[in-house]
């Protein structure tokens, strides 16, 4: 009875880690220099985003050396304001600022690098710009309009839409990374995994300290059976993101439940739970990769279960967080068969 019962919720637990991640909302950063027209860092200078699409708005200073760093800036088109003095020195009316993929606002992963010379900005804003500065300037925003596109096509599951928009882009300019990781995602809800690999990982000689894409191609290898890659994938994105390490160590351990192994599994839940302590189904995973460790002694004539430490306490906790959830009626099931096949005096091994 309890073999059913472990392959059936392994199964759904498989299911869910492995389904193509959601597209949550873009955010990158600004990094730049505030120059004055007589060449010198503008100290204290402030430099304003609103975007066009929310009016969201924030502001930051300009350092002593004349840099600012915004961050959490969502992916959009922004009107950007340089303020020295209480005076406006110069105003952007349109700048499209572009969003990671991870969809986290403290995410800094892309980076917006915006020269703030007011040398060159005022000549631009009064005629100044040259035939080929327009040219470069309106391919630049061609491009940037088809990525866009993509993402929102990608949001929408039109995926092979995405790609005809994605494809040329990459073709152009091989260099952009947040081109590269919407390919990804795109070849991953597609289901081609090898293609999906493929962008994933130039993504990633790009832009090598986004954790979120070696998260995503952690779930690109789950899906391919290379489970031993999968957790290289998940263990990077937890020692680049500690905050999601707790998500990290669930996915590795079931790399380590898919290949069969539960008791290297152990370890892993044990982290995520220690991490986050309301993480239910590590919880409830826990008890079944402990109980699956169990150990078996006659003693008289009788057959004796020896269960190990923490595990009653495991499905006690999961069904603490979650006594309505996807696993419930099993982590009951559980405790039932914990306590019917041993005795009180051996329901709990010490290490």
């Amino acid at each position: 009875m309890r073999k059913g019962l472990w392959l059936a919720s392994l199964a759904a637990v498989v299911v869910l880690l492995a389904s193509a991640p959601a597209l949550a909302q873009n955010y990158g950063s600004v990094t730049g220099r505030v120059i004055g027209e007589d060449g010198k860092p503008l100290v204290g200078a402030e430099v304003h985003f609103r975007n066009l699409d929310t009016q969201w708005k924030t502001s930051v200073k300009a350092d002593k050396n004349g840099e600012i760093f915004a961050s959490g800036l969502a992916h959009g088109n922004y009107e950007i304001r340089v303020v020295h003095k209480g005076q406006e020195i110069v105003k952007i009316d349109r700048r499209l600022i572009f969003g990671g993929i991870q969809g986290n606002p403290s995410d800094i992963s892309f980076r917006n690098e915006l020269p703030f010379d007011m040398r060159k900005m005022k000549k631009e804003q009064t005629g100044g710009e040259t035939a080929e500065q327009r040219q470069n300037r309106e391919e630049g925003q061609k491009s940037a309009d088809a990525y866009d596109r993509a993402v929102a096509l990608n949001r929408e599951g039109k995926n092979e839409e995405a790609l005809a928009e994605l494809i040329p882009l990459a073709e152009k300019d091989p260099t952009q990374w947040g081109v590269h990781a919407q390919m990804a995602v795109a070849y991953q809800n597609l289901k081609r995994y090898e293609e999906a690999e493929a962008s994933y990982k130039k993504a990633i000689e790009l832009q090598p300290s986004n954790p979120a894409l070696y998260s995503n191609l952690g779930q690109v290898y789950v899906k391919m059976g290379k489970q031993e890659d999968a957790r290289r994938m998940f263990d990077a994105a937890a020692q680049l993101s500690p905050e999601d390490a707790a998500g990290a160590y669930f996915n590795i351990a079931v790399t380590f439940i898919n290949s069969g192994d539960m008791k290297s599994a152990v370890d892993p839940l044990r982290k995520a739970t220690e991490l986050d302590p309301t993480r239910a189904d590590a919880h409830y995973w826990l008890g079944m990769c402990l109980f699956n460790q169990s150990e078996y002694k006659t003693e008289g004539g009788e057959m004796k279960t020896i269960v190990p430490q923490g595990t009653r306490e495991a499905f006690e906790r999961y069904l603490q967080l979650q006594p309505n959830g996807q696993y419930a009626a099993d982590a009951k099931s559980m405790l039932e068969a914990i306590d019917a096949t041993v005795p009180a005096s051996m329901r709990v091994r010490k290490k």
